[in-house]
């Protein structure tokens, strides 16, 4: 799934969370089941780690730097760091660590339902929805 869609939905589930901690661990859980869904990739790291980090600085700045809706945000995007990673770029041979970025377990095919994919604006608008329910939730949160 894009990177967008991991810090939004993340975010807004992090706020079921008491404990930074388990938010946190529950983040990186959650990207691998939101790996699993069929859906549409894009391959624009730049621009998308720039807007990542624009999102994450929102949540952090309405819910607080150390809330679990922020930590639980960080953990649904750090397992996409290695995607960058020169020495787990499989083009150059090597491999990824983070299961859910193989191929058998990334965005799992459906037999017989090639086109069922969650389409980028699909993505986009769960990605807003979550952002602003995080964000809401939040609101004047220290």
């Amino acid at each position: 799934m894009m990177l967008i869609p991991h810090a939004c939905v993340n975010a807004a589930i992090g706020q079921l969370f008491r404990s930074p901690v388990k938010a946190l661990v529950t983040g990186v859980a959650l990207h691998a089941v939101l790996d699993l869904v069929p859906h549409k990739d894009v391959a624009a790291h730049k621009a998308e780690g720039a807007l990542v980090l624009i999102l994450l600085g929102i949540v952090g700045s309405s819910c607080g730097y150390t809330s679990p809706a922020f930590l639980c945000a960080v953990g649904g995007v750090l397992p996409d760091v290695e995607q960058v990673l020169p020495w787990t770029d499989p083009k150059r041979g090597r491999h990824r660590w983070f299961i859910t970025h193989n191929k058998p377990f990334h965005s799992i095919r459906i037999p017989g339902a090639e086109e069922y994919r969650v389409r980028l604006l699909t993505q986009s608008l769960v990605s807003i929805t979550a952002l602003m329910l995080a964000g809401s939730s939040c609101r004047g949160v220290e």
